[in-house]
């Protein structure tokens, strides 16, 4: 299905072939806000009725995954951080995704070295809702990070900091403890970018839709 076919089996929903009621702007906002809103309901799927909890990169959760947004999933690694860093911002994670990539949308897990100066085996970090709140309480207890003397476990969250002259820029953020043990430190950040942006206009930014937005986009 192209962009083009879209417009037109939407104006075919809407009984308006012909004459239609959404101007071409209009139906691109409609089907890339629609994209993200699927992406968004397979990483994190709402509770709805009758349904169980699941694994929310369950790759058998209706074949989602393997046939729709697994192409969006990236796994990014952040080298040379150095000695006492404990934020990595999305900027230079998309800087360390290179030429190819879309920009960074949701992360989706975060590791750290398994041990000091290792570049081959990592393992996830425990996200957290607050990372100022969570370190009081993970200081007493010891887990799998060897990066850190008593075998503490990482832990991370994604948040915001303030940039601008004016500091009226919210910029995305992931911030983790403990720090960087040593300068040099890498990490390997999975995430998923965004999505192609749908364009029925000229130019047209991508005349094929990718294969999991076809009807999904108008139901």
């Amino acid at each position: 299905m192209t962009a083009a076919e879209l417009s037109a089996r939407f104006d075919l929903i809407c009984d308006k072939v012909g004459s239609p009621y959404f101007t071409d702007t209009e139906k691109d906002n409609f089907f890339n806000t629609a994209q993200l809103s699927l992406v968004d309901e397979i990483l994190f799927p709402s509770k709805k009725q009758d349904r169980k909890d699941v694994d929310a990169l369950d790759f058998s959760r209706e074949d989602a995954f393997q046939q729709g947004i697994g192409t969006l999933l990236r796994t990014a690694t952040v080298t040379g951080i150095a000695s006492g860093v404990s934020a990595i911002t999305f900027a230079t994670i998309n800087t360390s995704l290179g030429t190819g990539s879309t920009s960074l949308y949701k992360v989706v897990d975060f590791l750290v070295q398994a041990a000091t100066g290792s570049t081959t085996d990592y393992v996830s970090a425990k996200r957290v809702r607050s990372i100022r709140a969570a370190t009081n309480v993970y200081k007493g207890l010891s887990t799998f990070n060897t990066a850190v003397s008593g075998n503490r476990s990482a832990i991370y969250t994604v948040s915001s900091y303030a940039s601008g002259t004016s500091g009226t820029t919210s910029l995305g953020q992931i911030e983790f403890y403990p720090a960087a043990p040593v300068t040099g430190s890498s990490y390997l950040v999975e995430v998923v970018v965004f999505p192609r942006a749908i364009k029925t206009t000229a130019p047209i930014v991508n005349p094929e839709i990718d294969p999991m937005f076809h009807n999904e986009l108008l139901f």
